[in-house]
């Protein structure tokens, strides 16, 4: 092989290759130094959106490396080849196997099988990820976990790329790179499943096992989870989301007892902080708790010895860790309807379930039920906003001062 390559350099040199513009021969020589050490690239994937990834990797590693063969199942299997065989066949062959990872295949058996038969053989395996997922190698066993992978959402992706496959920064090479980087956004918008608001917060429920047990899966852009609801790592997730960089958080609660029972400190102090800045620094809280005066309260749980004092402790623990602070007492009020819907905002997300009741109309039990996510500015979100701030209005502020 090395003969092969310095026969196309002396080709090159023969032919003047000082015609050959600067560009173009650095793509030159990036191409013969990598042939020389790298023959073939398998690429493997599984299920249809790493399916079109695939296609597009392979297509721009066509135009980094022209020299070198790349395999890509759905391209390079022909009718009559033996489809377990000839990949097998080509695993073998191959220097280097790229897995394209994203969260849907991330589990795929066939993928995880073609990783670890490639390791086995020595091959060096490079997994592409596609998605942001930071527990996208939590279900592979060795050799995912110690190898290195190419995040395509790093600011490192275009060096990662060059100095993976040993090829020097040119104009080409961003070229080709740009073009690949948009076609693969293209591929992502495609298939989103949530809208990109909620991404953020969907990948920190992801990484508690709580949520993720056959979860979640994805309808019309909204996440369904089916347990986690109203437990303490859900809400954890959803102060961490709002903690210094989040503008809204809503919450219509009943007791907030988990709220107020000592965990959350951080979220006042922080509020606390920015209710001395001019309109609470574009902050926007809000709080609801169910009136522990109204005739709901008797229909609000099956345990009325339990509920209501209870509801007025978490009441009382409320106000003394608000205080004095004008500004924040205005973030809290008391509603006296029956709560048909449960509504928490957190910037541009709704967290969203539905209680469910029994033939005495009393609610079910909603700790670690399911729920959903969802965009706020989705056509469900924006309803949801809507409802939340009818029942706002409605409703009396919490402490006296704030309704003399």
């Amino acid at each position: 092989m090395q003969l092969e390559n310095e026969k196309i350099l002396t080709y090159y040199v023969n032919r003047n290759i000082k015609m050959i513009d600067n560009r173009r021969l650095s793509v030159i020589y990036n191409s013969i130094n990598e042939v020389i050490k790298m023959n073939e690239i398998f690429i493997s994937w599984s299920k249809p959106k790493s399916g079109e990834l695939a296609k597009k990797t392979k297509s721009f590693l066509s135009s980094l490396l022209p020299n070198t063969k790349i395999f890509m199942s759905e391209e390079d299997i022909h009718a009559g080849d033996y489809v377990q065989s000839t990949i097998i066949d080509n695993i073998e062959k191959c220097d280097i196997l790229i897995l394209c990872f994203t969260s849907e295949n991330k589990k795929s058996p066939w993928l995880l099988y073609e990783a670890g038969y490639a390791s086995g053989l020595h091959k060096r395996v490079i997994p592409f990820l596609f998605d942001k997922d930071s527990l996208w190698h939590s279900w592979i066993d060795n050799p995912m976990n110690i190898v290195r992978q190419i995040d395509f959402y790093k600011d490192s992706f275009n060096t990662d790329v060059l100095e993976t496959f040993s090829l020097t920064k040119s104009d080409d090479t961003d070229f080709y790179i740009n073009t690949y980087k948009a076609q693969i956004n293209g591929i992502t918008e495609k298939y989103r499943q949530i809208d990109v608001q909620c991404e953020d917060l969907i990948e920190k429920l992801i990484a508690v096992d709580k949520f993720t047990i056959n979860s979640p899966y994805y309808v019309d852009k909204a996440a369904y989870f089916l347990s986690g609801f109203e437990t303490f790592e859900l809400w954890k997730a959803i102060i961490q989301s709002f903690l210094y960089t989040g503008k809204y958080l809503w919450i219509y609660g009943r007791k907030n007892m988990k709220l107020f029972g000592g965990n959350f400190n951080e979220l006042f102090e922080y509020l606390d902080k920015k209710s001395v800045e001019p309109n609470m620094a574009g902050i926007d809280f809000k709080i609801l708790f169910l009136n522990p005066t109204a005739d709901e309260v008797h229909y609000a749980h099956k345990d009325q010895d339990i509920f209501e004092p209870e509801l007025r402790a978490t009441i009382s623990r409320a106000k003394k860790t608000i205080g004095p602070n004008k500004v924040l007492q205005q973030c809290f009020k008391m509603y006296s309807n029956r709560r048909e819907e449960i509504i928490i905002r957190v910037d541009n997300c709704i967290i969203y379930a539905k209680p469910h009741f029994d033939i005495n109309g009393m609610p079910n039990i909603m700790t670690n039920s399911g729920f959903e996510v969802f965009s706020a500015s989705s056509e469900k979100g924006k309803e949801c906003i809507d409802k939340y701030l009818a029942v706002w209005d409605k409703a009396e502020y919490m402490f006296d001062s704030q309704n003399e």
